[in-house]
């Protein structure tokens, strides 16, 4: 198979799974957004739930992945007028770090893309332990996307994917400040990766 050949089925395993994550999108029921109308015996949400600025938050790590990946699932939510705001985007136009935390908080949607370099990047285990207290607390919506991974493997921090977060933690950490980042990025990952999401080997 010649290389032109292998990237028109790469692009269309990527337009399957955006049309998957798309359908997905649009079948929300609206009314798990309405912030005014929901009580809270009628809700998921608590009552301190955010005024939402975005609608999907897109967390992931790795610059190549963002290249092959995430620009391209970006472009097409942004098409489809999905008010979408992208891992560390905040952070590379000079936004300090709480503010951006702050941002992902007012967001309805997170699409997670675990990739095999996905722990290999302190800031995007940051970003995933606000995205489970938001879940956990009032109820954001989480999307978990395994690319060219298995979610066994992010799981169960298995191989390379647990030893590059282990790795991540003792570059920003130490002493008791490293047990504790390693306990809380240890349950986001396991916590998010055992919510229903794609296995992107899945999409032929």
């Amino acid at each position: 198979m010649d290389d032109s050949s292998r990237t028109s089925r790469l692009d269309l395993k990527h337009i399957n799974l955006y049309c998957f994550i798309f359908e997905e999108w649009t079948s929300i029921p609206s009314m798990e957004f309405a912030s005014s109308s929901l009580s809270s015996s009628s809700s998921s949400f608590l009552t301190s739930e955010p005024h939402f600025l975005h609608d999907v938050f897109i967390n992931f790590g790795g610059e190549d992945i963002g290249r092959r990946f995430v620009s391209h699932l970006h472009s097409v939510l942004l098409q489809a007028q999905v008010k979408t705001l992208m891992s560390q985007e905040n952070l590379h136009k000079g936004m300090k770090l709480e503010e951006h935390m702050r941002a992902i908080g007012h967001t309805k949607i997170t699409i997670i893309v675990f990739s095999k370099s996905y722990t290999e990047s302190a800031c995007c285990l940051l970003e995933l332990e606000k995205i489970i207290e938001c879940h956990e607390t009032f109820g954001q919506i989480v999307l978990p996307v395994f690319y060219e991974i298995d979610p066994s493997d992010v799981r169960y921090l298995k191989d390379d994917f647990g030893k590059a977060l282990e790795e991540a933690a003792h570059k920003s950490y130490s002493g008791e400040q490293l047990e504790h980042a390693l306990s809380k990025w240890t349950r986001a990952v396991t916590t998010a990766a055992g919510i229903s999401g794609w296995d992107f080997r899945n999409f032929r």
